[in-house]
């Protein structure tokens, strides 16, 4: 018997959502959402739809709860992925793999587990009207400063994601 620990999910007891640590560099800002009802700030994310990828995922539901639109950010992160085998290069020095994943059992015993990615945007440009939003999803979007994120962001895991996301830019901005 292994001792490694395995864990068997069917579909109908999971959900995979995806979202970002989104970052306008020149700036030094982060994007947020602030919940209206709670006043809880934290970073957008959403349900994986069907047929669709987790970066794209990360994307849309960027775009949907903040009205920004993003593009996935190649950072200098440590990742276990490997460089497609078509290929025989190594993986690059700068990638756009998920720089976390997360994952909680919600009240109904559903697992959830989330992907984060790291974007760009502009904090200073046009920020559209915000798309599709649930009955219970009503946020305003914010820019932060990097320096700011401890205590603006109101869960912890947010907080440490965003974290490592802003020392992945600033360690690849920096090399």
């Amino acid at each position: 018997m292994s001792s490694h620990q395995r864990t068997l999910v069917f579909s109908d007891q999971f959900v995979i959502s995806c979202g970002t640590v989104t970052v306008d560099v020149q700036r030094s800002k982060v994007l947020l959402i602030r919940s209206r009802g709670s006043g809880e700030c934290m970073l957008p994310k959403g349900r994986k739809d069907v047929g669709e990828s987790l970066e794209e995922t990360a994307r849309r539901e960027t775009f949907e709860e903040t009205g920004v639109r993003v593009e996935l950010l190649p950072v200098s992160i440590r990742t276990l992925a490997t460089a497609a085998e078509a290929t025989e290069l190594p993986v690059p020095s700068t990638v756009t793999e998920p720089i976390a994943m997360n994952q909680r059992t919600t009240s109904e015993g559903v697992l959830k587990i989330i992907f984060w990615y790291v974007a760009v945007a502009d904090s200073s440009g046009v920020q559209e009207e915000k798309t599709t939003h649930q009955e219970n999803e009503d946020f305003d979007t914010i820019w932060t400063d990097f320096g700011d994120v401890p205590s603006v962001v109101s869960f912890k895991e947010d907080c440490r994601i965003a974290q490592a996301a802003i020392a992945a830019v600033l360690a690849t901005c920096s090399s």
